[in-house]
């Protein structure tokens, strides 16, 4: 997790409180897509030129075309200004998307397909505990027990539901920018049972939900949002011991040359110009935000602990305090002090 067009005929689907849209496949920017049903279902797609189905080993094979999408289906050639699959009467659609000769996957919900500048907008409405076990699934570390689970399956649900609109075409993508989130795991998996043991928790400040903020390793104390050099309005994200961090984290060292940007490194943890020197030199330059600096000649040399911007919850150290006993409810209230755990509040 990183901190911080008007259609005629077809409209997106209107989302409801227990629903998100998710913008997916973001990174590839992609021109072509195919879809196509699972193995044994079937799914209907709406067009601007009527209704179709897909069953059996069909696919459609969707394309930017100028401001349309070409929609090719056997014989079928159809350009539209959006393709969407249509909801069926006590069913949720399930279906593959992939860009050829890169990347597929498997989503339950409504698909809708969109011309963007340059690329197409493949956007999945999903019920939240379904994006929730998604994200918990590509998020969390190898080998996280269930109650680590539960912890991150609460921050998580906390950061969809008061963050909701971080795009302007979908609520949220699904890249680290907002949750990273790939298919949904089976219902027996730890990542299914950990969000449905917590179904519409979130974490709360003086009656407000706050999003929830986490990162793979605080290298021994996370920090508060004012340390990392942003703006704390509402819950400011308390600086916490971590213990199992400490004795833990992987620690790491660099160089780097003694430029502006990094010689500011130098005034202390700041996640957006980590964040600037790491796209400028590689994820690698600096992996956290627990670091000293030392200059050496023309260099600087970054000495620190763990990974990530080191706000909220910490991931080694959840998994570390439940390996020791502490419950999902011990562990929240250690990285959100001061927090309630509270339902995720419906309306707008």
């Amino acid at each position: 997790m990183i901190l911080a067009a008007f259609l005629l005929g077809l409209t997106a689907f209107n989302a409801d409180d227990s629903t998100l849209r998710i913008g997916v496949f973001v990174l590839f920017r992609p021109a072509d897509l195919v879809l196509s049903p699972n193995p044994g279902g079937l799914i209907e797609l709406e067009t601007d030129e009527g209704n179709f189905v897909l069953e059996g080993s069909q696919s459609a094979r969707l394309r930017l075309s100028g401001s349309l999408v070409q929609c090719l289906t056997g014989e079928r050639v159809i350009h539209s200004r959006m393709v969407r699959t249509r909801p069926r009467v006590g069913a949720v659609s399930e279906f593959t998307i992939g860009v050829p000769g890169k990347i597929e996957r498997r989503f339950r919900g409504v698909l809708e397909v969109s011309p963007g500048a340059g690329a197409l907008i493949p956007v999945v409405v999903m019920d939240r505990e379904t994006a929730v076990s998604s994200a918990l699934a590509a998020e969390s570390p190898p080998g996280a027990t269930m109650e680590a689970l539960k912890a991150q399956a609460v921050t998580m649900r906390s950061y969809y539901a008061a963050e909701r609109g971080r795009h302007q075409r979908y609520d949220f993508c699904d890249t680290t920018h907002c949750q990273f989130l790939r298919e949904q795991p089976g219902p027996d998996s730890v990542f299914s049972r950990a969000t449905e043991a917590t179904r519409g928790l979130v974490l709360a400040y003086r009656g407000v939900t706050i999003p929830g903020f986490f990162a793979a390793s605080c290298g021994g104390r996370t920090h508060s949002l004012e340390q990392v050099g942003m703006r704390a309005e509402g819950y400011p994200y308390y600086s916490v011991e971590c213990a199992y961090c400490r004795r833990h984290a992987r620690e790491w060292e660099t160089r780097l040359p003694a430029a502006e940007a990094t010689a500011r490194l130098q005034e202390g943890p700041s996640e957006k110009l980590r964040l600037r020197i790491t796209r400028e030199l590689g994820w690698s330059a600096i992996p956290g935000n627990h670091f000293s600096v030392s200059p050496d000649g023309d260099a600087l040399v970054v000495r620190g602990r763990g990974a990530g911007h080191g706000v909220g919850l910490c991931q080694q150290g959840a998994a570390g305090m439940a390996l020791s006993g502490a419950s999902f409810l011990d562990i929240l209230r250690h990285y959100f002090p001061n927090t309630q755990l509270a339902a995720v509040p419906s309306g707008p």
